[in-house]
């Protein structure tokens, strides 16, 4: 897709690099920093100019739990359901899904990155507390 931005005709890509990745220390997530920027996107872009294509920055696999609730199901014909916001370095804030693991979730306590599949089947990623998030 062209686009004028700026007076000058750019081509718009999409972007088909998945979000998650899994490494030899586990599952992490991509950011994005875009070419004279310091600052990281998660989730990254859909689409980019394709004469400034973003690099990718690894992040994760541990983080620190910033804040969690529980969703009821309106009806009650669902369990509840947890998500949150985790802190990564270097200044990443993700949502998502929270896993409960061997006890209750604490603040500011470590939470890993997870494979999880979205009720579609799509791959996608979780967060799990508990003792597989090493402290």
């Amino acid at each position: 897709m062209d686009v004028l931005a700026g007076g000058i005709l750019v081509r718009l890509c999409r972007r088909k690099a998945a979000h998650i990745r899994e490494t030899a220390w586990g599952m992490v997530l991509v950011a994005t920093r875009s070419p004279g920027r310091e600052e990281l996107q998660f989730p990254p872009a859909e689409y980019v100019h394709d004469i400034e294509a973003p690099q990718n920055v690894l992040i994760g696999p541990v983080g620190r739990l910033y804040a969690y609730t529980v969703i009821h199901s309106a009806t009650g014909d669902e369990p509840p359901r947890m998500v949150a916001m985790v802190d990564f370095e270097p200044g990443v804030r993700a949502f998502g899904p929270l896993l409960q693991g061997e006890g209750p979730p604490e603040i500011d306590g470590d939470v890993r990155v997870v494979p999880y599949a979205l009720p579609d089947g799509a791959r996608d990623y979780a967060f799990r507390v508990g003792h597989d998030a090493p402290k």
